[in-house]
């Protein structure tokens, strides 16, 4: 399990990198960034927008690849890598996927799905914390709504969804759901 924490801050040095590195090749064309409030479908939460669970941070990578025929897949496909780490003592994740951007053809709106996987951290945490997933490795979808605000820049509902499915014994999915801003290269 300490590969993930390894793995996590690999990711943060990653972003610090990334400006420097971009100078030089343009694989990284997007960078998001953006708060959480997490578990909004448990039990406890009142809803999608309570602000007591406003406890997890995000970033993410969004990397070029060819463009396909618009005719073909109406839709930018980009692979993405990102993290949201709790703020509070829970699990922080790890994750990796595919990002598919629809955007509107004349207004600055977008949608967006984004299906991958993840890793969590959960086993590393102090002894005592209840633990929400029986696997380290979990299924993770995204999706979000943005508009482009400037160019280059834009902001978006995002909601992001764990689970292992319950291959590992008793578990309990995380919804997040939070506002993150992207800055375009």
């Amino acid at each position: 399990m300490r590969i993930i924490w390894q793995a996590m801050m690999a990711l943060g040095m990653t972003l610090l990198a990334v400006s420097g590195a971009h100078a030089q090749f343009d694989i990284v064309p997007e960078i998001r960034g953006g708060i959480f409030s997490r578990g909004v479908t448990d039990a406890d939460s009142s809803g999608l927008f309570d602000t007591e669970r406003i406890e997890d941070a995000n970033v993410e990578l969004l990397f070029a690849v060819p463009a396909l025929s618009p005719a073909l897949v109406p839709a930018e496909i980009r692979p993405h890598l990102g993290a949201t780490f709790n703020m509070d003592g829970k699990e922080s994740m790890l994750y990796g996927g595919l990002s598919l951007t629809f955007r509107l053809p004349v207004l600055p709106i977008f949608a967006e799905a984004s299906p991958g996987g993840a890793l969590q951290n959960g086993s590393m945490l102090a002894e005592g914390t209840p633990q929400r997933f029986g696997c380290a490795a979990l299924v993770r979808a995204s999706g979000s709504v943005g508009v482009d605000v400037l160019p280059g820049a834009s902001l978006m509902l995002t909601a992001e969804h764990y689970t292992d499915g319950g291959l590992c014994g008793d578990s309990e999915a995380l919804t997040n759901v939070g506002v993150r801003a992207g800055i375009r290269f």
